[in-house]
């Protein structure tokens, strides 16, 4: 079974990070929004987009499909 682990954390009143591994990333926690960072939905459309092209990385290979 896969074993995921992130942390999050409320930095100030105008953001969060979420670590994992060696990564990490700002999050868009402010009521006023923020320019630099994600903000939950667009994180959440971002994770689908990964898993989208992770999904395609794997499978070209198998079925002999180059990517540009």
């Amino acid at each position: 079974m896969l074993e995921y682990r992130v942390k999050a954390r409320r930095i100030d009143a105008h953001g969060s990070t979420a670590e994992t591994k060696a990564a990490a990333i700002t999050l868009d926690t402010d009521i006023a929004g923020r320019m630099d960072a994600f903000n939950p939905a667009e994180l959440l459309l971002a994770s689908i987009a990964a898993c989208m092209i992770k999904g395609a990385e794997r499978v070209a290979p198998m079925i002999k499909f180059d990517l540009h």
